[in-house]
C-alpha cells in the first residue's frame, strides 16, 4: 500500500511539536517565532535554505549524527520539503506544521528537490500534518489564498493527462482520480468567498481540498492529476530566473495560459477546457495571479513560453499540450490577453 500523509486539525500545533519528544525542527525565523520554537527546546534546529540536492545531502549527513527520533518541518514549502527529505533519508518519523496553505507540500508524500535548478520529485515518505487554523490565520492572506491555485491547476493538468492518454504517451486516465479534481474545483467554487477572506471555514476548506488532491496522488502513485503544463510553466520560470516570490500566483497564471493554449489546440485532443473557469476561480479566491502584480511584462511572458516548450521537451517531462501545440506569436498574444483577465488583488 502506498504511503500517505495523515492530516489532523489541532487547536495548538506548538503543543503537538512539544509532544514529539527528541526532535529536529526545520524552521526559518518567521515560522520559528510563529510557533514559539524558543519554548520547545528541540534537540537540533535546521534553518531551511536551498532545495538543491547537494545542499540537502549535506544537511542529511549532519542529521544522521543527531540523536533525534522525529523531523519536524514548520513553515512553507521549502521548510516542509527539507524536513521530508531528511526524514526519508534518515528513516526518522515526520511531522509537518504548515504556517501557510500556499502549496501541496504539506499534503503529499513526494519531495521536491532541485537538480541544476530543475524540480524533480523524490520518494514516498509517510508522516503526519497538523493543521492549526489559528496559526494559519497569522500568515499574510495572500500566502494562504495562493494554495487555491493548486486546485485550479488541475484544469490544464487533467486535460494534459487525457491528451497524453489519447496519444498512448503515458498512464491511462483514471475516471476516479479525475472525479476527485472536479469535485475539489466544485467545492472551491462554492466556498471561494470564504477562501478569499481567509476565514476559519475557508482555511479548513482549502486544507481539505489540498488533502484530497494529495491523497489522490498517493493512492494513484503519480501526480498527473495536479502536475501538468501549468506547473511546467512555473518550473520553466524557476529554471531560468530562480524561485518567484509567490509560487501559487505564478501557478495560477500558468494555469490560465496553458488552458488557453489547450482550448485553442482543439477539443478532440484532451476534451473540453475553458480558461474562463480558471480565471473565475482565481478571481473569486483573490489569488494574486495578475501578470502585472507578478512583475511580468509581455516580453518576459513570451520568452518564458518559448523556454517552457524547450524545457518540457528537452527534459522529457510528461507528455502535454507543449509537445504538439505551435506557440506562435498569435497564440502567445491570446494567452497574454487571457492572463490579464485575472484581477489585481488589492488588500483592504
Amino acid at each position: 500500500m502506498a504511503e500517505e500523509i495523515e492530516v489532523v486539525v489541532v487547536d495548538d500545533a506548538a503543543e503537538v511539536v512539544a509532544g514529539a519528544g527528541a526532535c529536529t525542527v526545520v524552521a526559518g525565523p518567521t515560522a520559528a517565532a510563529a510557533i514559539g520554537l524558543d519554548r520547545l527546546a528541540p534537540r537540533h534546529r535546521v534553518i531551511p535554505g536551498s532545495l538543491e540536492e547537494l545542499a540537502l545531502d549535506r544537511l542529511t549527513d549532519t542529521e544522521r549524527g543527531v540523536d533525534s527520533t522525529t523531523v519536524v518541518g514548520v513553515g512553507g514549502g521549502v521548510a516542509l520539503d527539507t524536513a521530508k527529505y531528511l526524514a526519508l533519508r534518515t528513516g526518522k518519523d515526520l511531522l509537518l506544521v504548515p504556517t501557510t496553505l500556499g502549496s501541496l507540500a504539506p499534503f503529499t508524500t513526494e519531495i521536491a528537490r532541485r537538480v541544476r535548478r530543475q524540480v524533480t520529485w523524490l520518494g514516498d515518505v509517510a508522516g503526519r500534518t497538523v493543521v492549526d487554523v489559528e496559526l494559519l490565520r497569522r500568515a499574510p492572506a495572500a500566502r494562504n489564498r495562493a494554495g487555491a491555485a493548486e486546485v485550479v491547476a488541475t484544469i490544464p493538468a487533467v486535460w494534459d493527462w487525457r491528451f497524453a492518454d489519447s496519444r498512448d504517451r503515458g498512464l491511462p486516465v483514471s475516471a476516479q482520480v479525475v472525479d476527485v479534481a472536479e469535485r475539489c474545483r466544485g467545492l472551491l467554487r462554492e466556498g471561494a468567498e470564504e477562501v478569499a477572506a481567509c476565514t476559519p471555514t475557508g482555511l479548513r476548506l482549502l486544507a481539505d481540498l489540498l488533502t484530497a488532491l494529495g491523497t489522490a496522488c498517493a493512492r494513484s502513485g503519480h501526480r498527473r492529476v495536479v502536475d501538468g503544463s501549468g506547473h511546467t510553466y512555473v518550473q520553466s520560470f524557476e529554471h531560468r530566473f530562480g524561485p518567484h516570490r509567490t509560487y501559487g500566483g505564478l501557478l495560477g497564471l500558468g494555469a490560465v495560459a496553458m488552458s488557453t493554449l489547450q482550448a485553442w489546440f482543439g477539443l478532440a485532443a484532451g476534451g473540453p477546457v475553458d480558461p474562463a473557469e480558471a480565471i473565475d476561480l482565481l478571481n473569486r479566491c483573490a489569488v494574486e495571479a495578475n501578470p502585472g502584480q507578478l512583475g511580468l511584462d509581455e516580453g518576459t511572458f513570451r520568452g518564458l513560453l518559448r523556454h517552457t516548450v524547450r524545457f518540457a521537451v528537452g527534459e522529457f517531462l510528461p507528455y502535454s499540450v507543449l509537445n504538439e501545440a505551435d506557440v506562435n506569436w498569435s497564440m502567445s498574444e491570446e494567452m497574454w490577453r487571457h492572463c490579464w483577465r485575472v484581477d489585481r488583488v488589492e488588500e483592504g
